[in-house]
């Protein structure tokens, strides 16, 4: 019996190893994280993962025990975990918890780590497909790798840990945008609606709806997001779904948290409104917070205007998708778990770029992976001993924007290049060029 198409595979096909390279780091960065939080005992089989595992399907969990006893599900955080694990989605998301109140919350924690690994799983065979589709047919070690980065990065421990469902919203992206590229727009659009409906910030991704024109992926997806809202006031009442507008969105942007410059040891946000906090309020120190939204999301619309110009090719497209998912990501307050969003396209990306700005792009997500908080950091580097001017300048750079977000800054900048076909290295040359020309002849005139 022959083996299917997509097993028939050589150990290596194409010689990627920068790809290889920064999924290899990818992981042995995430297996830190997972070894540190974990603390696995191999020899005793055993675990030590400390007071937070499982912290947020224990929020979910206990807020589908209250909502089944008729009590308010929103502000209330489960015994023993800390006032932040509250309830964030709208309301009728509750009832997909459920199933999970029947089981003892050990149990059910690890039946959602086992469902957002088979969601892990099923989109980098996606990818794999995907690029099988075009002509870049990977080998077993590439196939190896992608699995491994979607299952032990560090922004997947984050998934992993805390019971959270981020891998799930990741396949319904992936889901959403390969459907969109087959034309199948509706199935698009309900994947996407539902990704919004869980964590309301993926309504982000309409940019690219409205870009494409998709006008059935547009519709299908407000018809999930609203339905899903009146079938919350049709369930619970109309206060639980006023409570959700009125205090939990509100609270999720935290503007005022972010006035002043954010401080260097808060909450890790790869938001862009990190560095903007610095520069609105290094410039104008009486601003008032309410403009801080308002100015990432002019950040958002310029880096969308660069990318959304010809979208004709494959690489365009998927450069253009990347920066959607960029800006839903960072625009607003959003922590690095959700950053496994961008392995589509990041990871096709790696693989069939065309021109200049790979290497960079290459760089960029090594840069994302090290994913060390601000905070940290900072103690780290005052540790180091370092000469006061270098420490000084690495202290600023810590401070004012996370490591993943200067990590995404370099891909943005990469993929901007190659879509205007700029070569910084031959534009540094020509530079050094004309300046040595300008010296030549300002000599040349003096020994005149």
């Amino acid at each position: 019996m022959d083996l299917p198409d997509s097993l028939r595979r050589p150990l290596f096909n194409h010689s990627e190893k920068g790809a290889r390279a920064v999924m290899l780091f990818a992981i042995w960065w995430g297996y830190r994280a997972y070894d540190r939080n974990f603390n696995p005992e191999w020899l005793g089989w055993a675990w030590n993962p400390g007071g937070n595992v499982g912290a947020n399907f224990r929020t979910y969990r206990y807020a589908a025990e209250l909502a089944l006893e008729g009590q308010s599900f929103y502000g209330v955080a489960p015994p023993g975990l800390a006032e932040w694990a509250v309830y964030l989605y709208p309301p009728i998301t509750v009832v997909a918890y459920y199933p999970f109140t029947v089981l003892e919350w050990m149990t059910g924690y690890w039946l959602l780590v086992g469902l957002n690994v088979l969601a892990g799983v099923g989109v980098a065979a996606a990818i794999v497909r995907f690029l099988d589709r075009v002509d870049r047919r990977l080998g077993w070690v590439d196939v190896a790798l992608i699995v491994g980065l979607f299952l032990v990065s560090p922004f997947t421990f984050g998934t992993i840990y805390y019971g959270n469902i981020n891998l799930l919203v990741a396949a319904a992206f992936v889901s959403g945008f390969l459907a969109l590229d087959d034309g199948r727009e509706t199935v698009a659009g309900t994947a996407f609606g539902l990704a919004a409906l869980f964590k309301l910030f993926p309504a982000l991704v309409g940019a690219w709806l409205l870009r494409r024109r998709s006008w059935r992926s547009i519709a299908a997806a407000t018809v999930v997001g609203v339905g899903g809202i009146l079938a919350g006031v049709v369930a619970y009442g109309w206060e639980p779904t006023a409570t959700f507008f009125s205090d939990v969105v509100v609270d999720r942007a935290e503007t005022a948290a972010f006035a002043g410059g954010y401080p260097v040891d808060s909450t890790f946000y790869v938001t862009i409104q990190r560095p903007l906090s610095h520069l609105l309020w290094g410039a104008f120190p009486d601003a008032p917070p309410e403009l801080l939204t308002p100015l990432a999301a002019l950040v958002g619309a310029a880096v969308l205007a660069v990318f959304y110009v010809g979208v004709e090719t494959r690489q365009d497209r998927l450069l253009a998708i990347f920066a959607t998912l960029v800006v839903t990501v960072t625009v607003v307050p959003a922590l690095q778990w959700y950053l496994v969003l961008l392995f589509f396209p990041m990871i096709p990306l790696w693989y069939v770029w065309d021109g200049p700005g790979r290497r960079l792009f290459l760089v960029g997500g090594v840069v994302m992976f090290a994913n060390a908080t601000p905070g940290g950091l900072v103690s780290g580097i005052r540790e180091y001993g370092l000469p006061t001017l270098l420490e000084s300048v690495l202290v600023s750079l810590a401070t004012f924007a996370s490591v993943p977000l200067y990590g995404i800054a370099i891909m943005l900048l990469a993929g901007a290049l190659a879509k205007y076909g700029l070569r910084p290295d031959r534009t540094a040359l020509r530079a050094v060029g004309r300046v040595r020309r300008a010296v030549s002849g300002r000599q040349s005139g003096r020994s005149r």
